[in-house]
């Protein structure tokens, strides 16, 4: 079985290696003048924001795939228990009472 956290390490890493890789392509384009100092930042903060956007995609998908992996296992969700929690409260409430 995959390991998810493994997995979520290679995805991050692969990006975070890009990110460093792109980051080094602007400051050396920057150094041969092929980009003004307002040109990388720009650059810089756009690549930021996209890894930020990109990261949090990630995170969704990977909880969605988790939550229908546990769904298909048949593991009860936190929701599940809270739902069953509640339940026995009103049957022993009406036991209770009798």
């Amino acid at each position: 079985m995959i390991n998810i956290e493994e997995l979520i390490k290679v995805g991050i890493g692969s990006a975070l290696l890009a990110k460093e890789k792109l980051e080094e392509f602007i400051e050396e384009a920057k150094k041969r003048g092929e980009l003004t100092e307002s040109e990388a930042q720009k650059l810089l903060d756009e690549l930021k924001k996209e890894s930020e956007q990109k990261l949090s995609e990630l995170q969704r998908m990977i909880k969605e795939e988790v939550k229908r992996q546990l769904s298909e296992l048949g593991v009860a969700t936190k929701e599940d228990i809270e739902s069953l929690k509640k339940e026995i409260s009103e049957l022993k409430k009406l036991l209770n009472e009798k």
